[in-house]
This record gives structure tokens, sequence and C-alpha cells, in this order.
């Protein structure tokens, strides 16, 4: 099958609309579950959330190994395909000497938007204008010569194009419930959180929703929300995942809703909270 680009790579893509947040219950309340960013100067420059194509990108240190990957945070939608939340888009990113990263990019099939199973070489390097840093990445089409981006100079090697992406935001961490890592700079993300209706008072209802807001910058993947060993269904809307509970054939009394989820960028989220139904009161009589 031949090896056929995207069409007009720098083609402005058409947007991704997020609905407005949804309202939460009245009651709800936060459950201590907080990202931010990741301490300054542990990682190297490249790590971060990047500007793509109108999408969002995460470097990060690769599981295995000294190289690192970009996964997709928010979808980059290009001429007529999208790589989606959760592509690994760049990999085997391999730091040089000279301080750029030579490694991989995820093709896709001009008209199917398929995987292109061969890859293409890419090159990286952080570069700063005016105070700003900015990604210079520079694509060859698969199966043609590695590209390069000198200190200084110009990129060699280059068989299809070069992209300029700005620096949006750290690359997120899971905080400790209650407080946030050692060294975390006054900027970065922070305030994301699950949020549940408050276990203060009782549940009169049978059925209610919880409702779980998105990461910033790292979308859930996987989602489980437990109550007594049941499995209760969950589904997209807007930025949030809602669960809605039905407590039709529970007894009453206490009851603990469970909640486990993994993120794009492999972080592991939990957390619980015990609620209580209402019992009816007794009746006064008059004598």
């Amino acid at each position: 099958m031949p090896v056929m680009p995207f069409k007009r790579l720098d083609t402005p893509p058409r947007l991704r609309r997020r609905p407005k947040a949804l309202l939460l219950l009245a009651t709800a309340a936060a459950l201590a579950l907080l990202l931010c960013a990741a301490s300054a100067g542990a990682s190297p420059s490249i790590v971060g959330v990047w500007e793509f194509e109108h999408g969002e990108i995460g470097i990060q240190a690769a599981p295995a190994g000294n190289t690192f990957e970009g996964i997709v945070v928010q979808t980059a939608t290009f001429a007529e395909c999208s790589h989606e939340e959760g592509e690994h888009i760049w990999t085997d990113m391999t730091e040089q000497p000279d301080g750029s990263f030579w490694g991989y990019h995820q093709w896709l099939f001009e008209g199917t938007c398929l995987k292109n199973k061969v890859l293409g070489p890419t090159a990286w390097r952080v570069e700063e204008e005016a105070g700003r840093k900015y990604l210079r990445v520079c694509f060859s089409s698969p199966g043609t010569s590695q590209p390069t981006i000198p200190a200084s100079g110009s990129e060699t090697g280059v068989t299809y194009k070069c992209i300029d992406s700005k620096l949006t935001a750290a690359l997120p961490v899971v905080a400790a419930p209650g407080g946030s890592p050692p060294g975390t700079p006054a900027s970065g993300v922070l305030g994301e959180r699950l949020s549940l209706p408050s276990s203060k008072q009782c549940l009169s209802g049978r059925l209610f929703k919880i409702h779980l807001l998105e990461p910033k910058y790292d979308p859930f993947k996987t989602v489980l929300v437990t109550i007594r060993g049941h499995k209760i269904a969950t589904a997209h809307r807007g930025n949030y995942v809602v669960a809605t509970i039905n407590l039709k054939g529970f007894s009453r009394g206490a009851f603990t809703v469970k909640i486990r989820a993994t993120t794009v960028l492999g972080h592991s989220l939990s957390g619980s909270r015990t609620y209580h139904t209402c019992v009816a009161g007794k009746h006064k009589h008059k004598h």
C-alpha cells in the first residue's frame, strides 16, 4: 500500500467544540483528587503539554527506557483526519547530543484515515524566542530520511515540513490527597477533581447522579464506578463522565460509592464516599 500524506497538513482544522460544563448537583462537594504541575527542573524541557494543530499533545517519559512519548490529550484535527485522545502519536523520542530529539510520528492514510504501519522519521527541538518556549517539529514521510534540527542554522533531511507549537502547560501529575507534591510551582494544572453529592445529608430519592469532571490536559481513559460490588454504567456528557445510580432493590442504610479511573497519560485516580438513605420518621399520635 503506498504511503499517502495528509492533505494540506497546515490547513486550519475543524475546532473540536466542547459543550458547556454541565451543572453539578446542588449538594456536590469536592473529592480530594487533584492534579498539579510537575516539579520544575526535574525533567527535560521537552516534557509538557504542547499545542499542536489546534489540539494538545502531552510529552512525557516513556514507561521503559530513556525515551519519551507524545500522547494526544485533546484531539488534533487535520484537513480530514483526526488524532484522537489517548493516541500515542509520537514514539521513541530519543535525546541527541546536540539537545534535539529524534523519533517517529504516526501517519494516517489520506481518505481512510487508517494508521500507516510505517512511521515517519521526526525531529523535535525546544527553542525560545522573546522569553517564550516553543516546540519545533520537523516531519519526514514514512520510509524517507531522518530530519535534523541543529542548534543553529537550517534544518536538514526534511521531506515534508516543520511546525512550531507553543507550550500550553506543565505536564499534569497526581497530587497526594489534601496537598500538592513538593516543589509544585505557582502556575500549572490545579483544582481538577471528582465531584460527588455531599454525604452530610441522607438521600430520600432512590435515583441520583454523580458527575466526574475530566482532568484538564489528561482526560479519562477508563472509569469504573461500583456500589456493593455492582458496576454502575457511565456515559460521557461534554467534559464530564456521568454515572446514574439507582438504589431500587438495595436495602436502606449506608452504602459506599467507589470510583477508580485511569487517564490517557497513565495516571490512576481513586476515591470513595459513603452515603445513607433516609429512614422514615415515627409518627406522633395526638391524645
